[in-house]
């Protein structure tokens, strides 16, 4: 049993010294990351530009604001199917 003993607390040793050995990253770790987001931006200078965007009625784009929100509202809950049988109407 003392050499059953013995045995595991040298693997338990081995393990803990080898968890504490150094990681090391490479130069290029996440490159690749940085690339896809840099293809994704259309204008990257578009922060620079403070020139108001100019071409768009007020209306419009205040009814197609009022219309994106809306989007966002939760609707009604109306339970007009069953809870059993989804094509069965319960009213």
């Amino acid at each position: 049993m003392s050499r059953m003993n013995s045995i595991l607390v040298v693997m338990a040793v081995g393990l803990m010294v080898g968890a504490c050995s150094p990681t090391t990253i490479s130069p290029n770790w996440g490159t690749s990351y940085q690339h896809m987001r840099a293809q994704q931006v259309l204008n990257p200078t578009a922060g620079e530009q403070l020139d108001p965007v100019e071409g768009q009625d007020g209306k419009v784009s205040a009814t197609a604001m009022e219309a994106y929100r809306k989007n966002f509202e939760k609707p009604d809950a109306e339970f007009t199917r069953s809870a059993v049988a989804s094509g069965v109407q319960t009213k």
